[in-house]
């Protein structure tokens, strides 16, 4: 048998050891690696407030979501939503989590927030608080109105004590940046945003039958898109002299019984 010269022996040894040395600390850098694929968790944090003052049942909470409102013919898409209970009488404190991954650049976000009990809602966020996930000014404060004042009040419609958000007008979409809605009160009294300016009216309703007296509004100027959007939100509200509900979206028609505007239960 052929003998190995003792200095071939150290040699290789040597690199044997070597190689071990250098197979673990490539073990060790890549295990200190991060992740692939892992999600860059933000969080939003901030309040919502009430000013009036309502016995909210013990069993009302606070939701609160993260929203994606760039498509106007799909409706919002949810990214995070929370909910905060029992509910204090100040300013209630919350705290969001998302996905930074599922934020596309060029979409617009908005925070949405109700406060309800069971299916009863009870207040809303009327008007739209938007903002840009990746570089939120902290914290987020969102006021919120009430849509129903007694737990005793029975509601007379379906569209009592109710907000929405409008998808259509005269079958034309609407502004993706800007968001329509409409609040109907207990009472009657309807609020909301015209995508430009807040403002205020009456509804007259029974048994599919709807009406809206003359409308009040503020006076700011806003791009020609959204002044056109309003004119004829205005306009289609007007003309209104019925409703009906299908598939979760109010319709509101004309006294031909034509579509005139089209809204979906504001989240």
């Amino acid at each position: 048998m052929r003998r190995i010269p003792t200095g071939w022996i150290s040699i290789m040894g040597a690199a044997v050891a070597g190689v071990a040395v250098l197979a673990g600390s490539a073990l060790f850098f890549t295990a200190s690696l991060p992740t692939a694929g892992v999600a860059a968790e933000k969080t939003i944090h901030g309040d919502v407030v009430y000013r009036v003052k309502v016995a909210l049942p013990p069993e009302a909470d606070l939701h609160v979501q993260l929203a994606d409102v760039s498509l106007a013919d799909t409706g919002a898409k949810i990214l995070a939503e929370t909910r905060v209970s029992p509910i204090g009488n100040g300013p209630i404190p919350f705290s969001l989590d998302f996905d930074s991954e599922n934020i596309i650049p060029g979409h617009t976000y908005v925070l949405q927030a109700r406060i309800a009990a069971g299916d009863t809602l009870w207040f809303v966020n009327d008007q739209q608080y938007r903002i840009d996930p990746q570089k939120i000014q902290q914290p987020v404060s969102i006021n919120v109105v009430v849509v129903r004042k007694n737990a005793d009040t029975a509601q007379d419609s379906p569209i009592e004590g109710s907000s929405w958000l409008v998808e259509d007008i005269y079958g034309n979409g609407v502004v993706d940046n800007a968001q329509t809605t409409l609040t109907i009160g207990d009472d009657g009294e309807v609020s909301g945003s015209s995508g430009c300016n807040r403002y205020f009216t009456k509804a007259s309703f029974s048994a599919g039958s709807l009406s809206f007296a003359e409308i009040g509004s503020t006076y700011m100027q806003c791009p020609p898109a959204l002044m056109n959007q309003e004119s004829k939100f205005f306009d289609a509200l007007g003309k209104t002299h019925a409703y009906k509900i299908e598939m979760d979206k109010l319709i509101l028609l004309d006294a031909n019984g034509k579509e005139i505007l089209r809204l979906a239960q504001d989240a």
